[in-house]
């Protein structure tokens, strides 16, 4: 069974250079902690003790959060409450390498960048004022400086608002970017289903016109060939009798064989692929009813309506078979001088409409032998929801009109 494609993670840029840019950023992090790790350890080179053992292990589990986090876990985005709790930790870690060694400063304010690529603006800001803090505290021996100045707090204030500024116009550059490639990933998926729609709306219209095909060699050429059977045992008893009855029954005999030819030929037309190629159904209708009327020397006026290039396959193809099958109704019995077809397309329906001013339909025509094309238009209207009227004009000829709803 077919699945639903899922969308793809909804990314604020095209996901190889998105890929590309992580990948930047997991170095820079991943690179800069060992990068001061091995600075610390350095300094303190022949004369390591716990501290610096506790040094690696924070540098370990900073590392095997961050990739559990950022790399390895495929959720996204986070909920606010882990996002915090994240940041929580990896500051307390943080702080506890800078009361060791100071060099660990650079790593807080790597958290920086962090915080801005990946927290929402709710968590972001306090959070950066949380580094900011901890980062002066740490440069002040862990102790709330004395010497402070309203100039020096004015230009913290600047300096972090124009950085908040810059940060929330990324932010929401980032968010519209996202926007838009989610709506990218719904319209491919759209487009995917419409497609697998199309295709099932194919096959079912293929299965519905091979059943119609069955049935109308069941009813039609069935019924013949019993007929042609029962004939042929009678005149097989009246030429001993009556030789000129029974030429005149081998006379009907042959009417009825080239009437169930005609009909074989219907149906195995009925089962070839349409004939209709990809040409434009105005078009195509157009030139049908046209060459029909020249062939057989008919008045034609056609009035079809651009907009039919643009119903659906299901009905595309109904209207096709109606159009051909009238065509050939009037052509055989009719008797007509001149046939209008005419398509009228609104917004919710299609409206076929093929009149003649031939001798008209005998009564009851759909049930009589010989009119299974009838029956045939009709299933196909109603099977798509619509309405067929067959009837008589008071002036002569015929109007067959159908209704169907797009």
């Amino acid at each position: 069974m077919a699945t639903t494609p899922q969308p793809p993670e909804h990314t604020p840029m095209r996901g190889p250079l998105f890929q590309r840019w992580l990948l930047v950023w997991h170095v820079l992090y991943i690179g800069g902690l060992l990068t001061i790790l091995v600075a610390a350890l350095w300094d303190s080179r022949g004369a390591w003790d716990w501290q610096e053992a506790l040094l690696i292990a924070i540098v370990i589990v900073l590392i095997a959060l961050y990739a559990r986090v950022l790399i390895f876990d495929i959720r996204w985005p986070y909920p606010n409450w882990f996002l915090a709790l994240y940041f929580g930790v990896v500051i307390a870690l943080l702080a506890l390498a800078v009361w060791i060694n100071p060099v660990f400063i650079w790593g807080i304010a790597m958290l920086i960048g962090q915080m801005f690529g990946i927290l929402p603006p709710l968590l972001a800001i306090p959070g950066v004022v949380a580094v900011m803090s901890v980062i002066m505290l740490a440069a002040n021996q862990w102790q709330l400086p004395s010497d402070i100045t309203p100039r020096g707090v004015l230009f913290i204030a600047v300096q972090l608002g124009g950085m908040f500024i810059f940060y929330l116009y990324i932010y929401h550059v980032f968010r519209a970017s996202q926007e838009r490639s989610k709506l990218v990933n719904e319209l491919t998926i759209a487009k995917a289903e419409l497609e697998r729609a199309r295709d099932a709306e194919a096959e079912l219209a293929t299965l519905r016109e091979r059943e119609r095909v069955a049935r109308d060699l069941h009813d039609g050429l069935g019924h013949s060939l019993v007929t042609m059977s029962v004939q042929l045992e009678a005149i097989q008893r009246l030429y001993p009798v009556d030789p000129v009855l029974a030429s005149t029954r081998v006379d009907e005999l042959k009417r009825l064989t080239r009437d169930s030819m005609t009909q074989l030929r219907s149906a195995i037309d009925g089962l070839r692929a349409s004939e209709r190629d990809d040409r434009p159904l105005s078009q195509l209708l157009q030139e049908f009813v046209l060459a029909t009327g020249e062939q057989h020397r008919l008045a034609i006026s056609a009035d079809i309506d651009p907009a039919v290039d643009d119903l659906p396959p299901l009905t595309t193809e109904a209207i096709w078979r109606i159009v051909q099958e009238a065509m050939v109704n009037v052509e055989r019995h009719a008797h007509a001088h001149h046939v209008s077809v005419t398509a009228r397309v609104t917004s919710d329906q299609i409206t076929l409409s093929i009149v003649d001013d031939g001798c008209g339909l005998p009564p009851n025509a759909e049930q009589r032998p010989g009119h299974y094309g009838l029956r045939g238009m009709r299933e196909r209207v109603e099977g798509l929801g619509g309405v067929l009227n067959l009837e008589n004009r008071q002036t002569g000829g015929t109007v067959i009109s159908a209704t169907i709803p797009i």
